[in-house]
């Protein structure tokens, strides 16, 4: 679709580092439609090569980067395996323009002087997408063993490319291109990008807060109280005040989606006990299975390693004293480690997979059907439970088609084999407790 792209615009196919069109590069990118009927980029879009060499010496404005990448074609077409690809057709074109957009460019500014960072320390090799928001420097080689110099080290490391993140180019799809829905930015006025970056200024917002009573909060900052109103449903509140913004779903922002920050409000009771688990996004069954950890250069391929590579957590932690008053303690950023991402996440993962593909062992004990997916008992960072409003064994909007018949032991008669409750990966709550304790 790329190369069609280009020879609609009378573009000959080259590797020239110049724009396609002298002042802005053609760039084809996929959308696919969700089952839920929303539109979510397939992939990030990459943009160009980084030159390691030549990145330690540039600045922001002049960058290679810029050059050829401030103003972007976007030609947008469906992804949809059911259809022949000679059927394929460009939905959306639009000019994506970095320089009008200030609050984008001031955070991809700030992401490429990030990555340029760990080149001038001679760290290239731990460059990973997780550490920046907008602008990600993501693997590109034909295999691991595509390797670059760099300057300041003699390590050599992976080749990789500048692009911008899957989680930036659905909110362009969603509130820009195919829709006009935009949410609440938490930075009004892009300056303030051009002294700090999006999360110290995140951190400046909620400082005066720290430490202060949640009755203290809502007078502060004249939150109705409403007697029915739950203790977690405060905190939610509390938070998109905090952060200037207006949310009727939970606390979401413009900047949270594209950088792929996922806030979470985490409440601890007096004896420092957190009893919630954080879902991540479902899963099919039949699609887990089909999945490899990563592709042959060593980029993310599974959905669950593609997520929790680019995202960042944003825990926002509340905990109750003695005498039931809750507390504002503090917030942190967190991207789980790569090592545990690469370890103990994915053998989780592989488990999974390797469960469906054996088949699924369901009983039937006193009213309750157990299996035997990873449980928060394992304690392996994340485990699998229902993501689902009705638990369901046969086919229905709250059940997954199986890729292998489950193995029941006393099953009801109405029961199918090929259909279960559909699942999630979750992350433990003993595993946050360790990430936020010196907050409590």
């Amino acid at each position: 679709m790329g190369d069609v792209f280009e020879a609609w615009f009378g573009k000959t196919k080259d590797s020239s580092s110049k724009p396609d069109l002298g002042v802005s590069e053609l760039k084809a990118t996929p959308f696919k439609r969700l089952k839920n009927g929303d539109i979510s980029a397939k992939e990030r879009l990459v943009l160009n090569i980084i030159n390691y060499e030549e990145l330690d010496n540039e600045n922001f404005e002049s960058s290679h980067l810029l050059q050829k990448n401030k103003i972007l074609e976007l030609g947008y077409y469906e992804y949809n395996k059911e259809v022949p690809k000679s059927d394929w057709f460009f939905a959306k074109c639009v000019m994506y323009e970095m320089l009008k957009n200030t609050n984008d460019l001031e955070i991809i500014k700030k992401d490429w002087e990030t990555i340029q960072s760990y080149v001038k320390q001679g760290k290239a090799e731990e460059i990973n997408e997780g550490l920046t928001n907008y602008l990600a420097a993501c693997t590109k080689g034909v295999n691991k063993h595509s390797m670059r110099t760099q300057p300041n080290s003699s390590v050599m490391a992976k080749q990789r490319a500048f692009s911008l993140k899957g989680s930036f180019m659905t909110t362009l799809l969603r509130d820009y291109i195919f829709g006009d829905q935009k949410s609440d930015a938490i930075v009004k006025d892009s300056t303030e990008l051009s002294k700090k970056s999006l999360e110290e200024i995140i951190e400046t917002k909620f400082n005066r807060f720290i430490g202060k009573s949640v009755p203290e909060i809502i007078n502060e900052l004249n939150i109705p109280i409403k007697e029915s109103i739950r203790t977690g449903k405060y905190n939610v509140e509390i938070t998109n005040k905090i952060l200037g913004i207006k949310s009727r779903r939970g606390i979401e922002a413009d900047e949270f989606k594209k950088a792929s920050i996922v806030p979470k409000t985490i409440q601890f009771n007096s004896k420092s006990i957190n009893k919630e688990s954080m879902s991540l996004p479902p899963f099919k069954f039949t699609e887990l299975v089909k999945e490899s950890w990563t592709d042959k250069s060593g980029t993310p391929d599974a959905s669950l390693n593609t997520y929790l590579s680019e995202t960042k957590f944003l825990f926002i932690v509340f905990k109750e004293d003695d005498n039931g008053t809750n507390y504002l303690k503090g917030i942190k950023f967190f991207r789980i480690p790569d090592a545990q991402i690469n370890g103990t996440i994915k053998d989780v993962w592989q488990e999974t997979v390797n469960t469906l593909l054996s088949g699924v062992k369901l009983k039937m004990e006193n009213g309750k059907v157990t299996n035997n997916f990873i449980s928060s008992r394992d304690k392996k960072i994340i485990h699998i439970r229902p993501h689902a409003a009705k638990s369901s064994y046969i086919d229905s909007k709250d059940s997954n088609k199986l890729p292998t018949p489950a193995k029941w032991t006393n099953k009801p008669t109405e029961y199918n084999d090929n259909f279960m409750t559909t699942q999630s990966f979750w992350i433990n709550s003993r595993y946050i407790k360790s990430v936020v304790k010196d907050l409590l």
